[in-house]
């Protein structure tokens, strides 16, 4: 009985001190494993992204027909497909969303540049969320401003 009072405290500490281990290694480990998705996540953002990009910086027919031929692209859908395994859920659905109106209209003819660009103003809200910015108290059309000229009174 007398070893086990010598012992005990330093068998506890050495456990102690190993469970800790082992717990702050995991934890680094997760940490490693979400900056490494984050920065996927960056790079597949940035490439589904780039084609509208293009389309606010130059929105000439010409233009508007190299950039509707890059979105059609193996490597864009690609990337797509990339934004469905690395993306969140939110990301995910606010690009689904956004293609989705797209598509419709682009079959029915009905253009919406409203609904379009609420759409949009979403998926970079979405993403700005996603990559650290959970907080953020900017709305859609907040995420649009700095890329329009004129904002439909509608839509501000």
């Amino acid at each position: 009985m007398n070893w086990i009072q010598v012992l005990g405290p330093s068998v506890l500490m050495l456990l102690g001190g190993l469970i800790t281990w082992v717990i702050k290694s995991r934890i680094e480990e997760l940490r490693a494993v979400e900056e490494k998705l984050r920065e996927t996540r960056r790079e597949v953002y940035a490439e589904i992204l780039e084609p509208y990009i293009k389309l606010f910086a130059d929105a000439s027919p010409k233009s508007q027909a190299q950039i509707q031929k890059q979105i059609t692209s193996e490597a864009y859908r690609k990337n797509a497909f990339n934004l469905s395994l690395f993306g969140s859920d939110e990301v995910v659905r606010a690009y689904n969303d956004l293609m989705s109106h797209g598509y419709q209209a682009e079959s029915s003819g009905d253009q919406n540049p409203g609904k379009m660009l609420q759409l949009w103003g979403k998926l970079l809200l979405e993403i700005r969320k996603n990559l650290g910015n959970k907080g953020t108290k900017l709305s859609e059309m907040d995420m649009m401003r700095g890329m329009l000229k004129d904002i439909p009174e509608d839509l501000a």
